[in-house]
């Protein structure tokens, strides 16, 4: 076979998974095409001297099509969530790279505005997902990130009990301030006597003082930033 090389666009794309599933396996990975897809027309065979649907306007012999492994072997990420990632930017119109994705029975295409079709090729697609570029030389140059470090990742089992532990801990402090502020002082100053009086008081009349509320909202605001923030955290370390 001559020489060939895989268009720059999904060399970006394959370094881009390598970049969030480092551990990822590779065994179903795949660039250009056996002798199976020499056969027939494909995207896996070198565009100037293979069986392809289209001929692109430059003359360099390049592959259209990358195969990548199902398995990322990174904790709440799927390749399920990759392609549905991708889809989401090509039918926004912010990526226009692919040509159509397979995966799992399933075809998405370019040509039908992204709509999902059972795919009924002899190869299933469930060991690795398909991706064909586009034919059009700036698209099919481009080396623009495809973002993939934006892949939303589930939190896991551990995740979620880091946060509820988080949580936890955050509105014990949160109380712990609130209280020491409003009762503990009542030893101090008198105005401070009086404020931890009321505060006790209403407490055991079962009221809040007025005065009370702003700061429990305050805490309550506090905290949902923090909870925010936490989730952040989790999130970009799965995918860091």
């Amino acid at each position: 076979m001559a020489s060939w090389i895989l268009v720059p666009c999904l060399v970006k794309l394959r370094s881009e998974f390598n970049a969030i599933a480092p551990a990822r396996d590779k065994s179903s990975d795949g660039s250009v095409g056996d002798a199976a897809h020499q056969d027939s027309q494909s995207d896996h065979n070198p565009d100037e001297t293979g069986n392809v649907p289209i001929r692109d306007a430059d003359k360099v012999n390049e592959v259209h099509a990358i195969d990548v492994d199902v398995d990322l072997r990174v904790p709440g990420l799927s390749m399920e969530n990759v392609v549905q990632f991708l889809l989401t930017r090509c039918r926004s119109g912010a990526e226009k790279r692919l040509r159509y994705i397979i995966y799992n029975r399933r075809i998405w295409s370019a040509s039908n505005g992204w709509r999902q079709q059972n795919y009924t090729g002899s190869n299933a697609h469930d060991h690795h997902a398909h991706f064909s570029s586009s034919y059009t030389t700036s698209h099919e140059a481009s080396t623009a990130s495809w973002h993939l470090e934006d892949v939303p990742v589930a939190l896991t089992a551990d995740d979620k009990k880091w946060i509820s532990a988080e949580i936890a801990k955050q509105v014990k402090a949160q109380v712990d301030d609130i209280w020491a502020f409003n009762v503990g002082n009542a030893t101090g100053s008198a105005p401070q006597r009086a404020d931890g009086a009321l505060v006790t008081a209403n407490i055991r009349a079962g009221a809040i003082a007025n005065d009370y509320m702003p700061k429990l909202r305050h805490a309550v605001d506090q905290l949902s930033q923090q909870i925010a923030d936490l989730t952040e955290q989790v999130t970009a370390s799965r995918s860091s």
